[in-house]
């Protein structure tokens, strides 16, 4: 009889979906992407974006994932994506837009993890609220919680960063100015400005979404201006202080050991620039308040360096890979 018995391996099978598109900041697509990152190569993972928004496309493609293209906003995407593949084992749904009702029609179908950090109400087997301070935000429908900064969705690169900053130091005096993609406000633009006019020894490398009107928004003299870069970790690695909004960049600079002066550009920031600043690593100030206070920790190089420690205690860049195995885990006990 002899020879051996075939044995069929089924890989697992993930999709990953974040509220983006036109009009909708990067965070919640770079926290799914940090993801995948993370499950790589346990699973088999798909990214879906908005048919027919190439540069999303893109982005996920130069990360090295495969996208799956849905028309629809967010929510209709991710229904079509699940109900044309019955080979899903678990989904990961990352926003605000994806109510209770569609969580439980995509529930009946494949393991569901839901990625928030506003404590919606929600219907899943994994709840994730991977801000500072998430850790006291679970929501009441939820199988098993992860939350708090020891969950932040971040890329393996970011810990390298980390690691470059703490043997080399940083600059004196550049600053990182991002405050979304979408730049509510105007509040980066008049940010830099003020920088750039109040100290002649300040450089300011500003990040801007791909939307970005050029001939209204001119760059200034040492300004250095980065539309939608694949990662900030390269950029965190070589800034003396981040400036800007307290959402994903603020928790990214933490991590590297970036002081940082934050406002809540939207309504969603304002729990995680509490905690941010609880946690010494960051100054919370209002619009108006940014450039002062930031000229302020750039003359204060004591200061800096202790906010850094504290960002690098809060932070330590490890929770992708922490949330990848509870979703390895939803997804095992799904194909089992």
């Amino acid at each position: 009889m002899g020879g051996h018995a075939r044995v069929n391996v089924v890989t697992s099978r993930a999709l990953l979906a974040a509220d983006c598109g036109s009009g909708v900041g990067l965070g919640h697509l770079e926290r799914m992407l940090a993801l995948a990152d993370a499950l790589r190569p346990d699973l088999e993972v798909a990214v879906v974006v908005p048919e027919g928004d190439e540069s999303l496309r893109r982005r996920v493609a130069e990360r090295g994932h495969a996208s799956l293209a849905k028309p629809g906003d967010a929510s209709q995407r991710v229904e079509a994506a699940v109900a044309a593949d019955a080979s899903v084992h678990v989904v990961v749904l990352d926003g605000y837009v994806f109510d209770v009702s569609l969580q439980r029609r995509l529930r009946t179908r494949a393991q569901l993890t839901v990625v928030d950090d506003l404590c919606l109400p929600a219907d899943c087997d994994l709840g994730v609220n991977p801000s500072p301070g998430g850790e006291q935000m679970r929501p009441t429908a939820v199988g098993t919680f992860l939350g708090g900064a020891s969950f932040a969705l971040l890329r393996a690169s970011f810990l390298e960063a980390r690691e470059l900053v703490s043997s080399r130091g940083r600059p004196p005096r550049t600053v990182l100015v991002a405050t979304g993609a979408t730049d509510p406000g105007g509040i980066g633009a008049a940010v830099t400005a003020e920088l750039l006019t109040a100290d002649a020894t300040v450089d300011v490398i500003r990040v801007v979404g791909p939307d970005t009107d050029a001939r209204v928004n001119l760059k200034q003299p040492r300004e250095r201006r980065l539309v939608a870069p694949l990662t900030l970790a390269d950029v965190l690695s070589g800034v003396t202080v981040y400036v800007g909004a307290a959402g994903t960049t603020a928790v990214q600079a933490a991590c590297v050991g970036v002081p940082a002066v934050i406002t809540a550009v939207v309504p969603n920031q304002v729990v995680q620039a509490a905690a941010l600043a609880a946690g010494g690593c960051a100054v919370a100030a209002d619009a108006q308040g940014l450039a002062r206070m930031c000229l302020q920790l750039l003359d204060d190089p004591a200061r800096c360096e202790a906010m850094a420690a504290h960002g690098r205690a809060l932070v330590d860049g490890r929770g992708a890979a922490r949330v990848a195995q509870a979703v390895r885990d939803l997804a095992a006990s799904r194909a089992a």
